[in-house]
């Protein structure tokens, strides 16, 4: 009895230490970590989902315990986020009951497998239900007597279809050897290709499990190459296969034990007198119906990339690879407002002294070409590269374009065509979207001036000819008062003379007016020897054509730098407000001033320089009341006296007091004609 009880103390002293360190090496290995089934990123993308299971190894029981902060997911090598919820998933369990070597005439045993096998279906949850467990059965005799038999297909409602076939395995007597890889390799193929694509749906994400009731293989069918290829397809697939020993038997339970250790399954012996440890074993199993969700985001262009979800601390880690698909593509934006070739003309008020108010509405359409709906944050529109604003306003992102201040009103109307472009940036992909371009005509009308404007405009620039009518109006009064107190005939000459003279300058009024007084030429720039004639009231000149009359092609130059204007016979400039400012003879132009431009000035703007040139035009002399008019600066000789008359010289004025106007050269009464007097050349650089 002594030497019993030491031995029985060694014997539970060895198992506790082998099964201690064999538990130690599991739990130092960590857990089973796989991802159940192909992870979903079309249900609501750029998120994918996937469900991961998490087992202790060493108990078969799900760690249902852990955080975000236990989770590490890489996507192509990169970390990415993640929140992790635990759900209710469910397991596919299939029941092998080996009938072969168990199922002979008193065995016990088979009754004890079915039992077994009650037990665990008592433990489902088969009832249709969301996360409900699945559960099917394979029952397993001779190749020659019907071989797999009896069958139950997967279901998820009726347990009793399982239930049904009890009775038949207890009480029927099986003599035969029995191809247990044959029911495994079945078993396989109902999980990873059942001929039922509704099952096979069902059982994307549930936890794949084989439970095996056997006393071992049997020599016949222990084929080790065999035994090799159901483990790498369970493994390929994450299938636990749990194996369940019918003690008593003289078969050879190796084969049993490699293919649970080697799937990350589990072995046990049941005795016939302790069915606890695979009653506990059950139990664990159930819990495996919990899996995690798994929440993450593929930002990436359409394709499979790699994905690499491991858990930390668990105790020990784990990890699982899978590859995901992602359909994101970069979606289309179309410029749907104004439409392409559309007219828009700027009217101009003659009572604001400006151009009316003339809005254009924007729009877009965001398509998504992947079917994922999106918007961008923000939509940027351009005319000719020009950013004209942005809208945040989803979906089309309207904006109002005024136009009426591009340009500024001038004498000529003006005339732009536009490109029209939209841009935005992918909120998935993070890349730029841009439209095709719209191409728009827009027309500004010419500054006009009501009739009182235009007299007013009249009288300031011809100032001096008022002046010298009324000089001409006083001589002729005094002519007049004159007249009266000479002789008749006397008075006549004089006032014949005067008319003529009068008749002389009223002629200069009706002369066509000079063309272009006035021109820049470029002396040091991009455009050097260039030339611009200053014709127009006010001249502006900057960098690019479309904002100014001249342009000077100078990056240093703004839009408009300065502007010349013609203000009666003098010519004046104004720095527009530049960035870089104007220099006038080597001296900064204080902005928005305008001062006097003389000839031959330099205009210093940016890298360019410019010269004012003063230009001339043609001579035009007074009427007289003679023929013709000598060339100018041949003297006139004086006309031949009647006979036995002779001309009398008028005594010479004493000159006028400083302030007091020098009294023109009374005619001698009966002198007749004179020197016709010339218009002085104008001035001319």
């Amino acid at each position: 009895m002594k030497r019993f009880t030491l031995l029985l103390v060694i014997s539970c002293t060895l198992t506790l230490t082998i099964g201690g360190q064999i538990t130690s090496q599991a739990q130092d290995s960590g857990p089973v970590v796989d991802i159940l089934g192909k992870p979903d990123s079309s249900s609501n993308p750029p998120n994918v989902q996937a469900y991961v299971s998490v087992v202790d190894p060493t108990t078969g029981r799900a760690i249902d315990d852990l955080t975000n902060d236990n989770f590490s997911i890489q996507v192509s090598e990169e970390d990415t986020s993640a929140t992790v919820s635990l759900e209710t998933i469910g397991v596919a369990v299939i029941m092998v009951i080996d009938r072969g070597g168990i199922a002979s005439r008193g065995d016990k045993r088979i009754g004890q497998a079915v039992d077994l096998a009650d037990s665990l279906l008592d433990m489902l949850n088969v009832d249709g239900t969301d996360g409900t467990d699945m559960v099917a059965l394979i029952g397993i005799r001779g190749r020659e007597e019907g071989g797999l038999t009896p069958t139950v297909s997967f279901t998820d409602y009726d347990p009793n279809a399982v239930r049904n076939e009890f009775n038949t395995l207890r009480t029927e007597e099986v003599r035969e050897v029995t191809p247990l890889y044959d029911g495994i390799d079945k078993a396989i193929e109902w999980l990873t290709d059942n001929p039922d694509d509704q099952i096979q749906t069902k059982l994307a994400h549930r936890r794949p499990i084989i439970v095996v009731f056997s006393d071992g293989i049997d020599k016949n069918y222990s084929d080790e190459a065999r035994r090799i290829d159901i483990i790498d397809k369970c493994t390929d697939n994450d299938i636990l296969l749990y194996s369940i020993r019918m003690g008593g038997g003289t078969t050879d339970t190796y084969n049993m034990e490699i293919m649970a250790e080697r799937t990350n399954g589990l072995h046990v012996v049941h005795t016939n007198d302790n069915d606890a440890e695979a009653s506990n074993l059950f139990e664990n199993i159930v819990t495996q119906r919990q899996s995690y969700r798994v929440t993450f985001s593929l930002l990436e262009p359409k394709g499979s990339y790699p994905v690499n979800i491991r858990v930390l601390d668990a105790p020990g880690d784990g990890a699982d690879e899978m590859t995901v698909s992602s359909r994101l593509q970069l979606p289309e934006i179309t410029l749907t407002s104004p439409a392409d070739g559309a007219s828009y003309t700027v009217s101009y008020s003659q009572t604001m002294e400006a151009f009316l108010p003339e809005t254009i509405p924007l729009s877009v359409e965001i398509t998504p070409v992947d079917g994922v709906p999106r918007d961008p944050e923000e939509v940027s529109y351009f005319y000719n590269g020009v950013l004209i604003g942005k809208s945040t306003s989803a979906p089309t992102f309207d904006l109002t374009w005024d136009v009426s201040t591009i340009f500024t009103p001038t004498e000529q109307p003006q005339e732009q065509k536009y490109a029209l472009i939209a841009t935005a940036n992918d909120v998935y992909l993070g890349e730029r979207i841009e439209s095709d371009p719209v191409t728009i005509q827009g027309t500004w009308e010419a500054k006009t001036h009501t009739t009182q404007d235009q007299a007013l405009l009249w009288l300031s620039a011809n100032w001096w000819l008022l002046l010298i009518l009324a000089v001409m109006a006083l001589g002729m009064l005094i002519l007049l008062v004159l007249l009266v107190r000479t002789r008749g005939e006397v008075a006549r000459k004089v006032v014949a003379r005067t008319t003529g003279v009068l008749k002389g300058v009223t002629m200069r009024l009706g002369a066509a007016p000079q063309k272009a007084p006035g021109k820049l030429v470029v002396i040091q720039g991009a455009n050097m020897g260039k030339e611009f004639r200053l014709s127009a009231q006010v001249v502006k000149v900057g960098r690019d054509p479309q904002f100014c009359d001249f342009a000077l092609y100078d990056e240093y130059a703004s839009n408009p730098h300065f502007s010349v204007q013609l203000d009666q016979t003098q010519f004046f400039v104004t720095d527009e407000g530049s960035t870089n400012g104007t220099r006038l003879n080597g001296t900064p132009m204080p902005p928005r001033q305008r001062m006097l431009l003389q000839p031959d000035a330099i205009i210093e703007v940016g890298q360019t320089r410019l010269q004012f040139k003063r230009l001339g035009g043609t001579t035009r002399q007074l009427g007289t009341t003679s023929g013709a008019t000598p060339a100018f600066g041949t003297p006139t000789p004086p006309p031949t006296p009647p006979p036995g008359q002779a001309y009398t010289h008028p005594p010479t004025q004493p000159a006028a007091p400083p302030g007091q106007a020098q009294q023109p050269p009374q005619p001698v009464p009966g002198q007749q004609g004179g020197a016709t007097k010339q218009v002085p050349p104008p001035f001319e650089r």
